[in-house]
């Protein structure tokens, strides 16, 4: 994915979702952080922009109609799908592993929309460290690829990540089920295995 495919994917996400602004979880909010030429293969491969409204984070909204919207409008296999060749996954903000406080340090991407309206549309993307906390949580191993390829870039260190961990904490999802305790210290020790290495 490229950047101009990511912010086409938030304008039409806060089009259809008639929002200013959405919150960009996964591998892809590094493009709000970073162009994809500064980027290495790895950190660019997905096609799929994890995405949840802005309106999420405000009580009363029918959360679940606005991610059908995006998924039948913008989602995998849509004509937006076929039009960009990325697309978007409406997801629940409260099914997502971060350091506490990560509301604090999210980047604003604005995806300016050449209407020259006074604001255009904004990506509230994850901070580079934050979201490789996630990616090391997740442990799987195209999380390791993302996260190794950018600490081999020196886009963001793994001492970083591991004071993040200890410094801020985990903010856990009620819905997470997996052994806590066990998937911070695998991500622990792998990314300390990734400084010696």
């Amino acid at each position: 994915m490229n950047r101009e495919q990511f912010a086409q994917a938030i304008r039409t996400a806060c089009a259809y979702l008639d929002e200013p602004y959405v919150v960009v979880f996964g591998s892809q909010s590094i493009l709000g952080s970073y162009d994809d030429s500064a980027l290495p293969m790895e950190a660019t491969m997905s096609r799929e922009v994890d995405i949840t409204p802005g309106s999420a984070f405000v009580t009363g909204i029918d959360l679940e109609d606005k991610l059908s919207v995006l998924d039948v409008f913008v989602g995998e296999d849509s004509p937006f799908h076929d039009l960009h060749g990325v697309y978007v996954e409406g997801i629940h903000k409260d099914t997502v592993v971060l350091p506490n406080e990560w509301e604090n340090r999210l980047v604003h991407f604005t995806a300016d929309d050449g209407s020259g309206a006074k604001y255009g549309r904004t990506g509230l993307c994850l901070d580079p460290v934050d979201l490789c906390v996630a990616k090391s949580i997740a442990g799987r191993t195209k999380d390791h690829e993302f996260v190794s390829a950018l600490i081999r870039d020196e886009l963001v260190g793994a001492g970083d990540i591991l004071d993040r961990i200890a410094t801020a904490g985990i903010q856990w999802p009620a819905v997470y089920t997996d052994d806590r305790e066990l998937a911070l210290t695998r991500a622990t020790r792998w990314l300390e295995s990734v400084i010696t290495d």
